[in-house]
């Protein structure tokens, strides 16, 4: 999994951690996911609140996950498992699809 990751407004602290969070919550994805993908991270940190957005493109599709609010790991883990359910509600309908489009077995003798 290639991940790119774009920090604004964050000290280099912040930025070390919510790398170790990001790479976290990624692992998470490895086993959802048939090839690589790539993964586009902005994490920006302002006086009030921090903002996440995270931008996948897997399977030729492209999944948008975006937190907002005052902790900037439970931000991250937020918007990983956003990203996680769009993950695994896309992954149930392309089953879906593949059993609808699949041959019935025969049943000649």
């Amino acid at each position: 999994m290639e991940l790119s990751t774009t920090f604004r407004g964050l000290s280099r602290a912040e930025s070390a951690s919510a790398t170790t969070a990001l790479e976290r919550g990624m692992s998470r994805f490895d086993r959802l996911l048939d090839r690589p993908v790539q993964v586009r991270a902005v994490v920006e940190g302002g006086p009030p609140e921090h903002r996440v957005s995270l931008i996948m493109l897997a399977e030729g599709e492209e999944f948008n996950a975006q937190s907002t609010g005052h902790d900037l790991t439970a931000e991250i883990n937020a918007a990983c498992e956003r990203l996680r359910s769009q993950l695994l509600r896309h992954r149930s309908r392309r089953e879906t699809s593949r059993q609808k489009a699949a041959p019935l077995p025969s049943t000649d003798q």
